[in-house]
C-alpha cells in the first residue's frame, strides 16, 4: 500500500486507512511503537504494550470492559 508523506504543522505524517487501524485494532489513542531500520530503509509500526498501573484493580478494569461492551455501539459511532 503506497501512502504519500504530508505536512502536518511543522512535521511531516502518514495517514493511515481506517480500514487498516480497524483490522489492528486500533482507536484514538493506541498508543503504538514505531522502529526505524536504517540499514533496510524500513521502518515497523505495532501496537505497544502497555503497563497498567498498580493503583489500577484488576476488578476495575474488568468493569470498564464490561461497560465498553454495554455501550459499542455509541463508541464505534463516536469513530464516523
Amino acid at each position: 500500500m503506497k501512502r504519500k508523506i504530508i505536512r502536518v504543522g511543522s512535521s511531516r505524517g502518514i495517514l493511515i486507512p481506517r480500514e487498516v487501524t480497524r483490522a489492528m485494532g486500533w482507536e484514538f489513542g493506541t498508543i503504538t511503537d514505531l522502529e526505524v531500520d536504517e540499514e533496510k530503509n524500513q521502518l515497523t509500526l505495532e501496537t505497544a504494550e502497555v503497563d497498567i498501573p498498580d493503583e489500577l484493580e484488576k476488578d476495575q478494569l474488568k468493569q470498564f470492559e464490561e461497560l465498553a461492551k454495554q455501550h459499542k455501539k455509541l463508541l464505534e459511532a463516536l469513530d464516523d
